[in-house]
């Protein structure tokens, strides 16, 4: 008995070693021609290439190591069939430290997968939501349908009534991803379903964070685990009820200009950019409330997620679409420092503050924000 032990505690370190690594095993018996196989990872702000294998009789193998799981896409490229447009032969996936197996026939993007634990849960989901996406696909397809003139074929309140659907629908796709999240707190794909899904600025923080802090603590101290911990603070910034976070940027003019210097009154910040086609066309009901409320103690700071070197096309769409208020912007897009701060990311959004600095609204549309405004603003 004690020899079995003593020899199992001498294969326990390779063990553990081995979790350290990962050994990716393809067959594609079926493919006849030469090829390779690229992995692509993300890397910065897209996707890379980041190894490649050559395939042999059919076979092929990666190796490396991850310091925690990865979305990888493996595509197949063939040496005397010319790639086609939009045409790929790819799977994506999970990979982990783990020993991973793809079996295919003769293309790769109908492989099963086994040895990524992460991977199966992943397509646990994902059948889980496939009802749900069929479901909104063949609404969009029917109630979107126009005729030869270009008309809808189905009145307006028909096609609402199947916005409603619709919208219930992603409602269901949601409640499957919040579920599973709630379900799997030492799962990584727990984890990962969390911070892209449920932290999208639609959950109040109030109902994350205590969800987040359910997740383990060696998740928690994982890479994603900082960067959800990271994101679940910023969506606190942007919650109603709060001390708005103060910042400053530069105006049209070039001058800096900052948020506090308005205290004391009612401000809008409304995130905004002039490429931004649904921020342009609610831009006229902006107007309006502004037009309505300016001698009322009322402000609004446009903060716009223009890019470097469009100064001239966001002072152009300032003028053309008559926005008399203030305007900022580092001119940084996506990256703009108050939109990251407050966890912007998609436009039109905003912020509406009182006069103590307090949030009391946000993401304000259309005659709903006219409403709001008059509102709290006598």
């Amino acid at each position: 008995m004690k020899r079995t032990l003593f020899s199992i505690l001498l294969v326990l370190p390779l063990a553990v070693a081995a979790q350290k690594s990962y050994t990716i095993t393809g067959k594609i018996p079926g493919l006849k021609e030469p090829a390779k196989v690229y992995m692509a990872t993300v890397q910065g702000d897209g996707w890379m290439d980041t190894d490649s294998a050559e395939i042999k009789n059919g076979q092929f193998q990666f190796t490396g190591s991850l310091s925690e799981p990865t979305q990888a896409i493996l595509s197949v490229r063939r040496s005397h069939t010319p790639q086609r447009r939009n045409v790929t032969d790819q799977l994506d996936l999970f990979i982990e430290n783990s020993n991973i197996t793809i079996i295919a026939t003769d293309s790769i993007k109908n492989a099963k997968v086994s040895g990524s634990v992460i991977d199966r849960e992943s397509r646990e989901i994902e059948a889980d939501i496939k009802p749900l996406l069929n479901g909104i696909n063949e609404l969009q397809d029917e109630f979107g349908r126009k005729n030869a003139e270009g008309a809808f074929v189905y009145p307006l309140e028909t096609r609402k009534k199947a916005g409603d659907s619709l919208q219930k629908l992603v409602a269901g796709i949601r409640d499957v991803r919040l579920k599973f999240a709630d379900s799997h707190p030492n799962s990584f794909m727990g984890l990962h379903t969390f911070y892209y899904y449920v932290l999208d600025g639609k959950v109040a923080p109030s109902t994350s964070e205590p969800l987040f802090n359910r997740f383990s603590a060696e998740l928690k101290s994982s890479e994603l685990g900082k960067k959800t911990l990271q994101k679940l603070e910023i969506l606190k910034r942007a919650q109603t009820g709060i001390k708005a976070t103060d910042f400053t940027q530069n105006d049209l003019n070039g001058k800096p200009f900052t948020l506090s210097s308005l205290r004391g009154k009612y401000v809008l910040v409304d995130f905004w950019a002039s490429w931004c086609a649904p921020c342009r066309a609610e831009n006229p009901n902006v107007v309006k409330a502004y037009n309505e409320l300016k001698n009322k103690n009322f402000e609004i700071v446009g903060v716009s997620l223009d890019y470097p070197g469009g100064k001239a096309v966001w002072e152009e769409a300032v003028k053309k679409d008559g926005l008399p208020w203030i305007h900022v912007s580092d001119l940084k897009g996506w990256k703009n420092e108050v939109a990251v701060m407050y966890g912007v990311n998609s436009v039109p959004q905003n912020l509406l503050i009182d006069p103590q600095g307090m949030i009391v609204g946000k993401n304000l549309r259309g005659e709903a924000l006219t409403e709001k405004l008059k509102e709290l603003i006598k």
